[in-house]
């Protein structure tokens, strides 16, 4: 056989793992529909978006792809994605003005959250499922001249159809946790075969980096840029809005707060047992719990009641007061448990923390991002699971801006020294402010390293 027809049959030859994929995906579809009509209509999710999700955008979306300069198609599955991609959007936008901006997530939160940062961009879509003809469906619509995935975001059929449109991928701000690696590398070869559709990988580390490469990312297109989540456009409160947010919520000018963030099941009730424990030393200590899924909010309050405090459902005031009604935050003397279960307000409130905690971590969730309450210049304790964002922590414990606990024990331990401990409070401010600055500039890198993808396009 000559050296040209065995070419062409080594181009042409059918991807054995695509069609395993995809075999598996239609061995699984019956569970999935299942799935879905169970949100839908036992739980009532699931429903936002649908349509968008089987590839059926809306014709203001469709209309993008007829307008002049690059389209490029950003996806942040939630919060905490979005967080991430907020500052590369706003870099992207410097770097590309006339471009047309899609911004897709996963989650509704994550749909919630892109709305309230009021991001620059033209669409904000539901991403697709990852079927084939649901994925070509939407890459004809979209036509992107570039695809942008953060963090993990790894996709087996739309990456190989934008590879064979010739659209660049990139993924941004890359992260593989320390749970994952082991998990990703038992799929070495699904893992090679989808990296190699990858045109650039900027990673949060260099132990990121050599991950990637090891499922088989072509090292050369792997650069370590930082982490962009250091470039948040984090909020300056001033004085009066804190005042302003103290009486919103019901709590005391003077008072302490202990404020637990994007907590998870299995760490509220350690959380109320330490609050017990402190409020004996500090009683006019006030307590802010804010649960990473609002919906937990009854499941929340029903434990508050059990400890018998009164309880304060941030959104049960909103919609009482924007059906008119006056609402006294302060009629009763008895100690009340603020819960906080809105979506885009924690950002702002860490302001009047005195001590934060950051949830999922005395559970094994992985934790969440530290930044926001350490930008607001607080202390910040967290527990032993934190390999969601391990780098992140690590950078913190290094500089000595943030506290480790293994339990419920330690973190009283370590919330009653703080409390006791306005210098030492202080310190912490100005160690985790000089973090934050010290590890800026993630975002201006990886859209720089982006320019030669939209270029050759």
């Amino acid at each position: 056989m000559n050296k040209p027809v065995k070419s062409w049959l080594k181009k042409n030859a059918p991807n054995w793992r695509k069609i395993l994929y995809n075999i598996v995906l239609v061995i699984l579809l019956p569970v999935v529909v299942l799935y879905l009509l169970w949100r839908l209509v036992v739980q009532g999710k699931s429903r936002a978006g649908l349509a968008q999700r089987l590839g059926i955008l809306p014709d203001s979306v469709r209309a993008l792809k007829n307008t002049e300069g690059p389209t490029i198609w950003v996806h942040a599955v939630s919060v905490g994605e979005v967080a991430a991609a907020e500052p590369i959007l706003q870099q992207l936008r410097l770097a590309e003005p006339t471009s047309q901006i899609i911004l897709s997530t996963t989650t509704p939160t994550g749909q919630k959250m892109a709305a309230k940062l009021d991001l620059d961009i033209e669409a904000l879509i539901y991403f697709p499922f990852d079927f084939p003809g649901i994925t070509e469906r939407v890459l004809r619509t979209l036509s992107p001249d570039l695809i942008i995935l953060m963090e993990a975001e790894l996709w087996p059929n739309l990456f190989a159809a934008a590879h064979a449109r010739n659209i660049p991928l990139a993924v941004l701000n890359g992260r593989i946790s320390d749970t994952a690696f082991p998990k990703n590398r038992l799929f070495r070869s699904l893992f090679a075969w989808v990296l190699s559709n990858v045109d650039l990988i900027c990673t949060q580390s260099q132990k990121d980096a050599e991950r990637f490469i090891a499922l088989g990312a072509p090292p050369q297109r792997v650069k370590v840029s930082g982490n962009a989540k250091f470039d948040e456009n984090f909020p300056y409160i001033p004085p009066e809005e804190q005042a302003k947010w103290r009486q919103d919520l019901g709590l005391s000018q003077e008072s302490a707060v202990w404020l637990a963030g994007s907590t998870h099941p299995g760490e509220d009730e350690p959380i109320l047992d330490t609050f017990d424990r402190l409020h004996t030393r500090y009683p006019d200590l006030e307590l802010v719990i804010a649960p990473r899924h609002p919906e937990r909010g009854d499941e929340i309050e029903k434990l508050v009641s059990e400890h018998g405090y009164a309880t304060y459902r941030r959104s049960r005031v909103l919609a009482e007061q924007q059906q008119g009604k006056a609402i006294d935050l302060r009629s009763t003397t008895q100690v009340r448990g603020v819960i906080l279960d809105t979506i885009g307000e924690l950002s702002r409130i860490f302001s009047i923390a005195t001590v934060v905690f950051m949830g999922g971590s005395l559970v094994p969730r992985g934790g969440h991002n530290i930044l926001q309450p350490l930008a607001q210049g607080k202390p910040v304790v967290f527990g032993p699971h934190m390999h969601n964002f391990q780098d992140i922590a690590d950078l913190a414990l290094d500089q000595q801006a943030a506290i480790q606990v293994q339990d419920a024990s330690q973190l009283f331990e370590v919330t009653d020294r703080l409390l006791s401990s306005p210098a030492e409070r202080q310190l912490y401010q100005v160690r985790g402010r000089s973090l934050l600055q010290k590890q800026s500039g993630a975002s201006q890198r990886m859209v720089a390293e982006l320019a030669p993808l939209l270029t050759e396009r």
